[in-house]
């Protein structure tokens, strides 16, 4: 079992262990490439023992001459001096032994001699040439959103990254910044939020539809175009069948690609399960279904342990607490802030800002993502600093920097477009642009909708995607809505957590898996977003004996976890005593609880900010 300094070069990453033949892919950020190229190395060990295919990444691009690069310090890379080609021709970029190309497809499939687009694909070579017995193909990752990225380009969806053609809404940084700021924190921040957010969403999509390019380029955005990507890239390796793993929206991607391809799929995990036909109705109405119980587990779990910054003695005397009681004093810390907000000044930083109730509300939504292993436990801590009168936690668990924000004019690198694509823009013109036309005739009718939604989970006042589908009228080229029903070539395999999902309940990876014949559905115990929110040696294993075995999981599987919410006062059992198991499975563990650690999914449906 070789190091990443075994084929890296001069990267300065020989922390992370990886398999010989693995392949990462580099982040465009030079401060966070050491983690990117980590977090890689981790699920490359989750895939396989011995890593003997690419691990390939995408970001797909427009035409090389509209391509806004500017001179490149270290840290970049100048993608117009790559020239797109139909056969993926790799030439070194950033630092050695990264690898970059431009691969050219369609840009409307259904028009295969007109116009083209540009996938961008990153990778860390594997130690055997494609086409060497041991070499077993490129696998393919989206992280979520849609129009998600989590750095290294993993797979980005048209319109995002260095694609082409890339979605650009506005003209400058400072111009989208500032329009980003007028939204609302949430929908229920202040008595005019809903009818707020519903105008900015409106005004939005008429500045989509009045700026051309950005009016064309999101017509060739769709969930169906990067399946015929995904496709081509597979095929321009020598390939015909996919390997893949979706999380999140990633999951649409999936069961969209199987259902249009079902003869090309070798390998296909769908984890954090969407419910496909939810999402093509574009009614984004039942995904908080099970929020509430998620939040309820963190509160028990809470009372069970004095670790927690919340842990509520029911009596000064007493060592025990309640559920209740840390419920009563959280509804009392947000009640708090709702009617005197907090002054926050970061002095380390120099940032600053005005923290309330709705930003402590959006936090602990986002922590129900990935309430394990210390995720609710900082929320919690920053809550029981406010309620001593101190804000600066809060505003650093927001990770909000408004106040440092600069465009300095005489600067291209700062306020030209010389960063990858991406912002909320992308989510709204993928995820409604494919989806079926929203109409609210008044603002009373939408209230009305977000009424029902209220009665579901208080958290419905983050779940802003279905209003942002009320402002866009642009539709996608290509659409597909189904039906989900297919024989693939290969079982494909969904992982979900337990019946206390966020956003992804377990009912909807039950709900998909019943289209598709011999698929399964593995689950997670633990609460959270996607496999990877928690640490599980039953997981990886099973993630590792399907990619590199293609063994399938019994159908009905349930693993347990290592992590806790907060560890009780009465500790449980350890799942695994680390010292009785194997090199090989204590370095797989390590693998799931540094990807877990280390990646950070898109908040899938809450493209807006936190602050």
């Amino acid at each position: 079992m070789g190091r990443l300094e075994d084929y890296t070069g001069d990267m300065p990453v020989a922390s992370a262990p990886v398999p010989d033949h693995a392949s990462v892919v580099v982040s465009d950020d030079k401060r966070t490439r050491r983690r990117r190229v980590f977090v890689w190395s981790a699920l490359a060990l989750l895939a396989w023992t011995t890593w003997n295919w690419d691990e390939t990444a995408s970001t797909e691009g427009l035409p090389v001459s509209k391509m806004r690069v500017a001179t490149c310090p270290n840290d970049q890379f100048a993608w117009d001096s790559i020239i797109p080609s139909e056969k993926l021709e790799w030439v070194r970029c950033y630092q050695e032994p990264f690898e970059c190309a431009r691969l050219e497809v369609p840009l409307d499939y259904a028009k295969p001699h007109g116009q083209k687009a540009a996938i961008a694909l990153i990778r860390l070579p594997s130690k055997y040439p494609v086409g060497h017995e041991l070499w077993r193909g490129p696998i393919l990752y989206n992280p979520g959103g849609p129009g998600g990225s989590v750095g290294p380009r993993w797979f980005d969806p048209r319109g995002l990254g260095f694609t082409t053609p890339s979605l650009r809404v506005f003209g400058t940084k400072a111009e989208e910044k500032m329009f980003t700021l007028a939204a609302p924190a949430t929908l229920n921040s202040s008595a005019d939020a809903l009818a707020k957010v519903w105008g900015w969403s409106k005004l939005l999509g008429q500045l989509a539809e009045e700026r051309k390019e950005a009016n064309w380029v999101a017509q060739h955005m769709s969930t169906a175009l990067v399946s015929r990507d995904m496709l081509s890239i597979t095929r321009a390796y020598g390939r015909d069948k996919l390997l893949y793993w979706g999380f999140s929206y990633g999951s649409v991607l999936g069961s969209t690609y199987v259902t249009m391809f079902p003869d090309n799929v070798e390998r296909v995990i769908i984890d954090g399960v969407v419910d496909v036909e939810n999402y093509y109705a574009a009614a984004w109405d039942n995904n908080l279904l099970d929020t509430d119980a998620g939040f309820d587990l963190a509160i028990s779990a809470c009372a069970k342990s004095s670790q927690c910054p919340l842990f509520t003695p029911t009596s000064k005397s007493a060592r025990t607490s309640s559920a209740s009681a840390v419920r009563t004093r959280i509804d009392g810390i947000v009640a708090s802030l709702n009617r005197e907000p907090l002054v926050a000044r970061d002095n380390v930083t120099g940032n600053y800002g005005i923290v309330g109730g709705a930003n402590a509300r959006a936090l602990i939504f986002h922590a129900l993502y990935k309430p394990m292993a210390g995720g609710m436990h900082g929320v919690f801590a920053s809550l029981a600093a406010a309620e001593k009168g101190d804000g600066l936690p809060l505003l650093r668990a927001g990770g909000s920097a408004d106040a440092l924000w600069r465009c300095n004019s005489g600067s291209g690198s700062e306020c030209g477009w010389t960063d990858p694509a991406g912002g909320v823009e992308t989510t709204i013109a993928i995820a409604c642009g494919e989806g079926d036309v929203v109409r609210h005739d008044s603002i009373e009718d939408l209230s009305a909708f977000y009424d029902k939604m209220l009665r579901l989970s208080p958290f419905a006042e983050m779940w802003t995607i279905h209003t942002f589908c009320a402002g866009w009228n642009i539709r996608t080229v290509d659409r597909f809505h189904g039906p989900f029903i297919a024989n693939t070539s290969f079982p494909f395999s969904s992982l979900a957590t337990l019946p206390v999902h966020p956003v992804t309940p377990l009912w909807a990876a039950k709900k998909m898996s019943k289209g598709f014949k011999d698929s399964i559905v593995l689950t997670q115990n633990s609460p959270g977003h996607c496999s990877l929110s928690a640490t599980s040696l039953c997981t990886a294993k099973a993630i590792r004996a399907y990619f590199r075995e293609g063994i399938v999981p019994k159908a009905g599987t349930v693993c347990e976890v290592e992590d806790h919410i907060f560890v009780p006062d009465e500790k449980a059992t350890p799942v695994h005593d680390m010292n009785t198991l194997s090199g090989e499975d204590q370095l797989l563990l390590a693998a799931m609880r540094d990807a877990s650690a280390g990646l950070d999914l898109p908040k899938f449906g809450f493209p807006s900010k936190s602050f």
